[in-house]
């Protein structure tokens, strides 16, 4: 268990690629366990229980769909497995490690308290690595170059916020 939170924290650090993980069902079924809880939790910070879970619901229906396509349009879906695992795994890291900040930046916030523009800071740094972290995914998993990654993991961020927006923040005028 540990080589493969290491494998991982690898990935985070680009180091790992997906290739090196196991095509596991069960180590899928994990990664994508640790990816909701992840989830759960910073979607907690600002949110009830409910509407957190089908937040992480929809983010983990759009994360293995989109990849799934793109797979399939790529003629790769023998990939499949191990990416959607990477990609659950490596994200379910960076969201536990953006938790304590997300708070701390919703706690300053709320109590007009100091630290709010440096966790601010932070967090888009946390999104920067975010990216880096898919594209270098991306980038092995199609064996493309890193700036194709990177664009292809922003568009699957602007699809995934997007639609988040659109279900659940929209004004109902």
């Amino acid at each position: 268990m540990r080589f493969l939170l290491q494998r991982f924290l690898d990935i985070c650090l680009l180091r790992a690629a997906p290739q090196d993980i196991p095509a596991s069902g069960v180590l899928l079924l994990l990664a994508l366990v640790a990816y909701c809880v992840a989830g759960l939790s910073l979607s907690l910070i600002n949110t009830d229980f409910y509407k957190a879970l089908i937040l992480v619901a929809v983010d983990v229906l759009i994360l293995a769909g989109l990849m799934y396509m793109l797979l399939w349009i790529r003629l790769l879906t023998n990939r499949y497995l191990q990416t959607l695992t990477a990609l659950a795994g490596s994200g379910a890291i960076l969201e536990f490690v953006a938790w304590p900040v997300l708070y701390w930046q919703q706690l300053s916030t709320i109590t007009n308290g100091p630290g709010l523009w440096f966790a601010s800071l932070l967090l888009w740094l946390w999104l920067f690595w975010n990216i880096a972290v898919v594209a270098h995914i991306l980038r092995h998993t199609l064996s493309t170059n890193f700036f194709n990654g990177a664009l292809l993991s922003v568009l699957y961020m602007f699809v995934s916020v997007s639609v988040i927006r659109i279900l659940f923040y929209s004004s109902a005028s």
